[in-house]
């Protein structure tokens, strides 16, 4: 799958790692690959991206990493705040080989800001290879992200094209309040059959897709400056209490304490 997008080199020069801070706002359009891994450290806002399997989150005091050669399309919102570091492929090994999600420690948060201040001269005194120090705190931050995995806020999308126009309705209104019934009946299926068949093309069931719909929608609504009020109504949810609860629940804090 990966062969059909272009494979683009991120580091010119040969330096080992290439830091761009601060973020700069805005998208790419189409998936591309990188020969070098990605960091993506967000201290506020969200970073969203569209892999070839679904729709993934990055939100504040979280750490994404893409490793070398997956197919992704980002979207930095305009919040944003924080680090994207790209890694020569040979230091890629101290990383996952698979998209990951990883909690923002105040000891990661530490080695960000001394990895993110690192100048080119720093690097050229090695020639062009990392100091034996900063090494070292390249693999302190892969030992404090192995112990902070996060829950990744990913979406994935089903493959069968009438489940396809469902889920894109859902992403494009999540206050849209059509039932498994509805859908059935939309979609010429049975209420089991659309069941079955979401759950094996997604690995969820409808119910949960949907929330995580929400909850993606709603975490880049609060990095445009909505209020909590607004975001829950927009949503379609019934109450804020309930708006906040479900949030909550997925991000073990408030909105409105997330928005600080």
């Amino acid at each position: 799958m990966t062969a059909q997008y272009p494979l683009q080199r991120r580091i010119q020069d040969g330096r080992p790692v290439l830091v761009n801070a601060p973020l700069q706002s805005g998208s790419e359009d189409s998936l591309h690959r990188y020969r070098e891994g990605q960091l993506w450290a967000v201290r506020e806002g969200v970073i969203t991206a569209e892999l070839d399997t679904g729709s993934w989150v990055v939100p504040a005091r979280r750490i994404g990493w893409i490793p070398p050669g997956v197919a992704h399309a980002a979207r930095i919102h305009e919040a944003a705040r924080g680090w994207m570091i790209y890694l020569r492929p040979d230091l890629c090994p101290l990383f996952p080989t698979t998209p990951t999600v990883f909690d923002m420690t105040s000891l990661s948060h530490a080695l960000l800001e001394r990895i993110g201040g690192w100048s080119g001269a720093l690097i050229e005194h090695s020639a062009g290879e990392l100091t034996p120090p900063q090494h070292r705190q390249l693999e302190v931050l892969f030992d404090e992200l192995k112990i902070s995995p996060a829950e990744p806020l990913f979406l994935p999308m089903p493959s069968s094209p009438h489940l396809v126009g469902m889920t894109l309705t859902i992403v494009a209104d999540p206050a849209n309040k059509l039932s498994l019934d509805d859908w059935a009946r939309r979609t010429g299926m049975s209420r089991r059959g659309l069941t079955r068949h979401f759950r094996a093309e997604t690995g969820m069931s409808l119910v949960q897709w949907r929330i995580v719909a929400r909850m993606k929608r709603a975490l880049e609504l609060l990095a445009q400056g909505d209020s909590v009020n607004r975001v829950a109504q927009r949503l379609g949810y019934d109450s804020v209490s309930t708006f906040i609860g479900a949030f909550s629940a997925q991000f073990g804090t408030t909105p409105g304490a997330y928005t600080l």
